[in-house]
């Protein structure tokens, strides 16, 4: 199967819709669990993934949502293929795409199984590098080279907030850096998702 073909799978507007929705439906869940769980769980003492750990109350609620903004993103992936233009892209899309199946991972394997880690680990780092390829992609297609400063200056963003945010001296938990880390993929998908329906 060639790139054409993998770029028809998904049509535009299906595609452009599901990156909206995607990181609606992930912060919907994460919210709602949050809200179920508000009397133990503390953004500076927890993980995101403790909302959903196998002996949390509610943890489903947070699984399931992460299973289906995984499902949506992987969709929303497949049909961005048409806007690359280099290897880089390909490879960026390649790795945003195999980003979404390992969130989708996070929710069936929750906090308290071992492949746990490895998925959530994988997710962040694959859809990191993911969008800085792909913003690169960009820059070096002369005709969208805004849309490449856009990609490259979130994950510069993201990676510098989340090395300040360490940098304090407190004991200070996973969940504020996660979130962080997720703005690259959440603003591709908004962005970009945006940017399909209306293409």
């Amino acid at each position: 199967m060639d790139l054409m073909d993998i770029e028809d799978l998904v049509p535009e507007e299906i595609g452009g819709i599901c990156g909206i929705v995607a990181p609606i439906v992930a912060y919907i869940f994460i919210g709602i669990a949050m809200l179920l769980n508000r009397s133990w769980f503390s953004w500076a003492d927890h993980a995101l993934s403790d909302l959903g750990a196998v002996d949390a109350s509610y943890g489903n609620v947070f699984n399931v949502g992460l299973v289906l903004a995984g499902i949506i993103g992987f969709l929303f992936a497949m049909a961005i293929f048409r806007l690359i233009e280099t290897r880089f892209g390909v490879l960026g899309v390649s790795l945003v795409t195999a980003s979404m199946i390992l969130l989708i991972l996070v929710g069936i394997f929750p906090a308290g199984n071992w492949q746990h880690f490895y998925v959530a680990v994988g997710f962040f780092a694959l859809s990191i590098i993911g969008v800085a390829l792909i913003g690169t992609d960009q820059l070096i297609d002369l005709t969208e080279p805004s849309w490449g400063v856009f990609l490259i200056s979130s994950v510069v963003f993201t990676l510098v907030v989340v090395t300040l945010v360490y940098r304090i001296p407190y004991d200070i938990g996973y969940a504020i850096p996660e979130v962080i880390a997720t703005i690259p993929i959440m603003q591709l998908a908004l962005v970009w998702g945006t940017r399909l329906y209306f293409e």
